[in-house]
């Protein structure tokens, strides 16, 4: 390495030119890295939406739902589908594995309902291409003197276009507000008295409506183009078309026997916020793939103008905004990362007792991360409060501090001997780190091999820590960079006109008198020590037991989601309304509330399938720095909300989750839970008892909260059976007798009403008086072909029966699940108990089974595959000592330090109440490949000064104090960098808490170890030697020999 740092040396300007681009390059990547407060860990997921108005349940199901899963089964690298079956909607859900290309699986999914057998009138369609989790702006359309309809228009027919065009938003969706439609309200009695039929009107109605091209005429040399107008424009427009002539040939128009009116589509969802219960919302969902900050900026850049574009009167109000909880969380990550460096720079003050030696390491932090802000971009690989918060400095700087300080010992040494001069300043520097060159890249090829299991996860867990794993181990190759280019030059500048002197740090001086008859006493006793350490182990392990296990600690977004269930689930519009008003009414009176929003049933365009019965109330919380002294966290608030709800509103089940959460939860496990049961078979009777029986079960366990079951049954429903024996003697077919009652009560889209670039639906039904009773539907009169009038009651019978409210598949299954929440007890132990009780109280009936789904399973299939991956990463490491030093047994002996790293990381997280998660897992790898660094450099320096086949005490305990100062300050600012980080209660600080926990709880007490108990094994397996333990104490005034300085 000597010629290399000769290069480096002798062209210093060209060095510190190239760390000026460096700084420049990086500064340009941060700006266009995509940053995200959480990442989005949801699969390629494929959705088709199917209208079917007026359809019921299980109509949806047989007619479309079936066909289009028969369909979609077989894609490859896709799971079957799941879907769901409500009133006149049908979602199907296709998830891909992360390997697909987004674009590719969608056409694939197209391409496969090309063949789908469904109705002739049904067209299936893909939802917009975003993110499950993508919806990154809402807002309001508010205006005093405009009607709900009004609004609605403009979302329709303005706000949706223009949003749309925004770069990185794929669509804008409208949710409340009546839909404008022109109605035409037949009157039963006139249209028996003119002898004319439902059919007739449709048809006159249709043909009145339309316009022509007649190609052109030439006059004067000018071609003329010919049109024929005749669309309907207008109310009037609609009454006046004639339908047919009486016997007199006075014509009978529309307006004859039915009333036109503008009025409102039947509404599939309401939206109320705070005190009003009719407003206008739009969600802004961003195309999959893009940055969230940017989408949301883009959209503010534009808001403006889209606002300008509004009839005078509306105003858009902003509801919720993704970066707000991107700014929180960022903010939380600066602040722990500005404290941890300073933490790290005062450290390095403290023990290398050199303020300038302390500057130069920690030039290596900030250029180690403009190195990885490079690399993540130009590897498109975004940045996230998990991967940019869980960075130690104090592990990046490591290298730095064992270069430094072997060029600051090697030059004091130099002072000492009054060699000054540039070329022998020069030489001494070329020397000092080309002694620490290899053993820095080795340990730190160490310790990014540690982190290459997290490489192997997939799926949720991958999304969520791949990106950490890559951007820890980005900074650690630029941190070597930097150390082996950068850090000598500046020592060589900064110490060629001023040597640093060899004074030593009190608080080394300190440690070291402390350190030597700790030391003697381990080599002394090696069975005490061993024994000491073996049961620190076997202590630390008994813990586990009771730290209990999740998946991810619950990332806190600032809000709350609601999810509210009406029982029955037969509810009606009006009534959902007014639950969701008292609701918002109760939430309101809570100071720490800023805003209410609630939404019943679904979007126009169905991208959330739910029933009246279902109820999501949008909670915006205050920041808690601005709450009062009665909550002091928000599972307190949130405790407190549930408690008055149910006692002021008995009967109705409450599910409390976060925002983004709740589609998180959704995505992963098709339920919107923490834990869920899916119970699969064919009937949905059998179905729902079995999910009540399972839903009491799954609410007696302790921890177990928001438990409830999906709501299948309890729709009322009107049979309308056709007597086809009946309605052959008539001559009228099955598809008279259902399109009568089809456009009768529920109304048919007959044409549109085009104004402008807008179109409205031309909606045929009859009067609400003639259509609401079951007695009216027996008295609908259908035509026979001979012209008499047969009521329907005739022809069909009319019963009353309760069906499906919903029909859930899955894996071409029927399926109930019970899902619930964790509160108050880990995840794993509550899971683990549910389903010990469930596996002994239900049995199943032959043809169903049951499946678990949630972040449990995601947990368990993480921590199988580090079961597997850990091992042989620790494999390959041994491997790697083993070529290093060329003895198993030393490899084995640095291989030690793992299971002590293991042990004051589980201490840490047992008496922090911290339960173990994947971030913690992940914790515990980052820990494991510290403590093997600090192994190798202290094993490396004893058998420097030990030899490799022989052993000398008096060298072991030299090199144990020599390596004491760069362990110790390795040690301390791995342990300062992860310090605020590990105490921090902000938003975005829970995700990373844990990792932080286990490295801070562990790198101490893992040196500790590492420095007492390994010199102690050593010098018992190493053979033995003469007893001269006696070793005159090394003051800072003391000379040391040069030639047992180098720092490994």
């Amino acid at each position: 390495m000597n010629k290399f740092f000769e290069q480096t040396l002798h062209k210093p300007f060209l060095v510190l030119v190239l760390a000026c681009i460096l700084v420049a390059c990086g500064l340009a990547a941060y700006q266009n890295l995509p940053l995200e407060a959480y990442p989005d860990v949801a699969n390629m997921q494929a959705r088709v939406i199917t209208q079917v108005p007026g359809k019921a349940a299980e109509e949806v199901e047989k007619l479309v739902t079936i066909p289009i899963e028969k369909e979609l089964n077989g894609i490859p690298h896709s799971d079957p589908p799941r879907s769901i079956s409500i009133f006149g909607l049908s979602v199907i859900t296709v998830v891909f594995d992360d390997t697909v290309d987004p674009y590719v699986a969608r056409q694939q999914v197209l391409e496969r309902l090309a063949n789908a057998a469904v109705p002739p009138n049904v067209q299936p369609q893909l939802d917009p291409n975003a993110s499950p989790v993508g919806e990154v702006y809402r807002y309001t359309i508010e205006g005093k003197h405009w009607s709900s309809m009004d609004r609605k228009e403009a979302q329709d027919w303005i706000l949706n276009r223009k949003f749309k065009s925004i770069q990185g938003i794929v669509d804008s969706t409208g949710f409340g507000g009546p839909s404008k439609v022109y109605q035409v309200e037949i009157d039963p009695g006139r249209l028996r008295a003119t002898g004319i039929s439902q059919s007739q009107i449709a048809s006159a109605i249709v043909s009145s409506n339309g316009s022509t091209g007649g190609s052109y005429i030439v006059r004067n040399d000018q071609n003329y183009m010919v049109r024929g107008l005749g669309l309907l424009r207008s109310v009037k427009d609609i009454e006046n078309v004639v339908i047919t002539a009486n016997p007199d040939n006075v014509p009978i128009r529309v307006g004859d026997v039915a009333h036109v009116s503008i009025g409102a589509a039947i509404r599939k969802g309401q939206v109320g916020k705070n005190d009003d219960d009719d407003v206008v919302e739009g969600i802004l969902l961003m195309r999959r793939g893009e940055n969230p900050s940017d989408a949301v900026n883009n959209i503010k850049a534009h808001w403006d103008e889209v606002a300008q574009s509004l009839p005078d009167g509306m105003h858009l109000e902003p509801l919720y905004d993704r970066t707000a909880l991107v700014k929180r969380t960022i903010n939380t990550i600066g602040e722990n990362v500005a404290e941890g460096i300073i933490l790290v720079i005062v450290l390095l003050m403290l023990f290398l007792f050199q303020v300038r030696s302390a500057l130069i390491c920690a030039v290596v932090i900030p250029l180690a991360l403009l190195f990885a802000f490079c690399m993540l971009t130009l590897c498109k690989v975004p940045a996230n409060l998990l991967s940019l918060g869980a960075i130690d400095f104090g592990i990046i700087v490591d290298g730095a501090v064992v270069m430094v300080e072997n060029i600051v010992r090697h030059l004091s040494h130099l002072a000492e001997q009054n060699k000054y001069g540039g070329v022998d300043v020069l030489h001494t520097v070329v020397t000092a780190a080309s002694e620490v060159a290899k053993p820095i890249l080795f340990s730190t090829s160490i310790i990014v091999m540690t982190f290459l299991p997290i490489l192997s996860f997939e799926r949720v867990e991958g999304k969520l820590f791949r990106p950490l794993a890559i951007t820890m181990n980005f900074n650690l190759i630029g941190a070597v960079v930097i150390t082996m280019t950068v850090i000598p030059v500046l020592c060589y500048l900064i110490y060629r006109r001023k040597l640093p002197s060899d004074k030593e740090s009190p608080i080394m001086l300190w440690l070291e008198k402390l350190y030597l008859p700790i030391l003697n006493f381990a080599i002394n006793h090696r069975i005490i020590i061993s024994t000491i350490a073996f049961s620190a182990l076997l202590f630390s392990l008994s813990l586990t037991p009771f730290l209990g296990s999740e998946f991810l600690p619950e990332l806190e977004e600032g809000n709350i989601w609601l999810r509210v269930t009406i029982l029955p689930t037969s509810a009606s519009l009006d009534k959902a309304v007014k639950v969701a008003k008292e609701i918002r009414h109760v939430i309101k009176e809570y100071p720490e509330v800023t805003n209410v929003v609630s939404q019943v049933g679904s979007p126009d365009d169905g991208t959330d399938p739910n029933t009246y019965s279902t109820i999501e109330i949008l909670v915006d919380l205050k920041p808690q720095s601005e709450w009062g002294p009665e909550f002091k966290s928000k599972e307190a608030l949130v405790r407190s909300i549930e408690g008055k709800l149910d006692h002021e509103m008995p009967g109705f089940l409450y599910n409390f989750s976060q925002y983004i959460k709740d589609n998180m939860d959704e995505a992963i496990g098709g339920v919107k839970g923490e834990f869920g049961a899916k119970i699969y078979g064919p009937d949905l009777a059998v179905l729902t008892s079995l999910g009540k029986h399972v839903r009491k079960i799954v609410a007696s366990v302790p921890g177990m909260v928001d438990v409830a079951n999906d709501q299948l049954l309890g729709q009322p429903q009107l049979l309308v059976t056709i007597d086809q024996e009946r309605a052959s003697r008539y001559g009228i077919t099955s598809n008279d007798i259902l399109d009568i009652v089809e456009t009768s009560v529920g109304g048919k889209n007959i044409t549109e009403v085009i104004d402008g670039e807008k179109r409205f639906p031309v909606v045929l039904r009859f009067q609400k008086a003639y259509r609401d009773k079951e007695a009216d539907l027996r008295n609908i009169l259908v035509n026979t072909p001979s012209g008499q009038k047969i009521p329907l009651g005739q022809l069909a019978s009319v019963s009353e029966q309760c069906g499906a409210t919903s029909i859930l598949r899955d894996e071409n299954e029927r399926r109930i699940a019970v899902k619930a929440n964790i509160r108050g007890r880990d995840l794993g132990s509550a899971v683990l108990e549910a389903q010990k009780q469930i596996a002994k109280n239900i049995v199943l009936p032959p043809g169903y089974h049951i499946e678990y789904s949630g972040q449990y399973d995601r947990a368990q299939e993480a921590m199988a595959r580090l079961a597997v991956v850990v091992p042989i990463t620790l494999g390959l490491i041994f491997l790697l000592l083993y070529t290093a030093f060329g003895s198993a047994y030393i490899a084995a002996l640095v291989m030690l330090t793992v299971p002590l790293a293991a042990t004051g990381g589980i201490i840490a997280l047992f008496l922090s109440g911290t339960h173990f998660s994947i971030s913690a897992g992940v914790g515990f790898i980052a820990l494991f490949g510290v403590s093997i660094q600090c192994g190798v450099i202290l094993v490396s320096k004893i058998r420097e000064m030990c030899g490799d086949d022989t052993f000398d005490r008096e060298a072991l305990i030299s090199a144990c104090l020599i390596r004491l100062r760069p362990d110790m300050i390795a040690t301390l600012v791995a342990l300062g960098g992860l310090i605020p980080a590990a105490l921090s209660n902000g938003i975005g600080s829970q995700s990373q808490k844990p990792f932080a926990i286990v490295i801070v709880g562990g790198i101490l007490p893992a040196t500790l170890l590492t420095l007492v108990v390994l010199p102690s094994l050593y010098s018992w397996f190493a053979g033995g030697c003469k007893v001269n333990w006696r070793i005159p104490f090394r003051t800072a005034d003391q000379e040391t020999d040069p030639q047992i300085d180098p720092s490994i």
